[in-house]
Order: structure tokens, then C-alpha cells, then sequence
């Protein structure tokens, strides 16, 4: 506004009632026009952080917190969990019921996940039938019980549907973020083989 009206007086023009007020009305028109940008800017990225079936993270944004809280970890010494999720036969489900009634499944599960965790905990899609779940400030035993009320709450609400998990822990299983999910990952598969189940990795 008040550099609106100083190039009026430095180029002279007519400092009048009407010059004000277009200067008033250009400065609002700017204003929404910045914050429309900007809303739709936040969204964009918003967009680009989250999948777009299920609204949680996607691989790349939930590895890059991953990172983060790994090395918040390392410097303030607190123990971080990771649970690498599986959906069991999603593919038969998918085979028999459709992909549509598939995809409403996944966006379930996403849900059901959100709700069964903290407010601070970060879930995320991994690919496919694949979720993960990062707990900071968690130990193996508290993961652990989160991943049973998880398969408990799957058994209920998601009728012929169970999931495997895989569980480490930072800094006692691996003592980096890529470490620490290779082990959570290669645990899954080992919990597949029997199918709803959770396994854990030994120190």
C-alpha cells in the first residue's frame, strides 16, 4: 500500500481521492491473488507427499522423515520403531472381489492405521498392498503391542482380511534408517510365509 502511493508521487500522477482508492483496490486484488497462490502452492505439495488412493505418505516422503528421526534419535539416544505392513492374499482378494472393492480395502486399512497409532507416529504406503508405520520414542515391546492391536482391529473391521508384520527397532536391530528397513522389510517376508503374523528382529 504505502509503496503503491509512493510511486504515485514519484512519477507524479495525480494523488486524488480516485487514484487512492484504485490503489487500495490493486493492493486487495494483489493480496488475494498472493494467498490464492499460495493455498494452491501448499496443495500442491501437499499432493506430491501423499498417496493418492490412500492419503498417507508416500515411499519417498515417509523415508525422508524416516532419515530425520533416525538422526533425532542418534543425538538425543531414544529408541525408534518401524512395522512393515502386508495385507495377506490381497491379490486373491483382488482376483475375487475386484480392484475396486480392493482399493476400498486399502483405503481402510489406511484409515484403520491412522486411528490404531499416535498423533506423532507416520504412516505410510510403501507400494501396493505395502504400509509402514514409524514410532518414534517407541521400544520393541510397546511396538509390538501396537502391531496386536493393529492385526486385532484388521480381524474386525475387515472381514476374510489379515496382515503380517515386520518389526525392528533402532538403535538395538539396526543402527541406520537404511538398516533399520531392510530388517523391518525382510521380517514381513518371514511373517508371510505363515500369514497373519507379526515377527520381530533378535538383538
Amino acid at each position: 500500500m504505502l509503496l503503491s502511493i509512493l510511486w504515485l508521487k514519484l512519477f507524479d500522477a495525480a494523488f486524488t481521492l480516485d487514484a487512492l482508492h484504485k490503489t487500495i483496490f490493486m493492493f486487495c486484488l494483489q493480496s488475494a491473488a498472493g494467498y490464492w497462490v499460495g493455498e494452491r502452492m501448499d496443495k500442491l505439495r501437499s499432493l506430491a507427499f501423499l498417496d493418492s488412493l490412500t492419503g498417507v505418505l508416500v515411499n519417498r516422503r515417509f523415508c525422508e522423515k524416516l532419515e530425520k528421526e533416525i538422526e533425532r534419535a542418534r543425538r538425543n539416544r531414544y529408541e525408534v520403531t518401524l512395522m512393515f505392513i502386508d495385507l495377506d492374499n490381497f491379490k486373491k482378494y483382488n482376483d475375487q472381489h475386484g480392484h475396486l472393492a480392493g482399493d476400498r480395502v486399502l483405503c481402510q486399512f489406511a484409515l484403520l492405521l491412522q486411528r490404531a497409532v499416535r498423533a506423532h507416529d507416520i504412516v505410510g504406503r510403501w507400494g501396493g498392498e505395502e504400509f509402514v508405520v514409524l514410532l518414534p520414542h517407541t521400544g520393541t515391546a510397546q511396538g509390538m503391542a501396537v502391531g496386536e492391536r493393529i492385526q486385532t482391529e484388521v480381524r474386525r473391521e475387515l472381514k476374510g482380511v489379515t496382515v503380517s508384520i515386520g518389526l525392528a527397532t533402532f538403535p538395538y536391530h539396526a543402527g541406520s534408517a537404511l538398516d533399520l528397513t531392510a530388517r523391518a522389510d525382510a521380517l514381513m517376508y518371514e511373517a508371510k510365509k505363515k500369514r497373519d503374523c507379526m515377527l520381530t528382529a533378535m538383538h
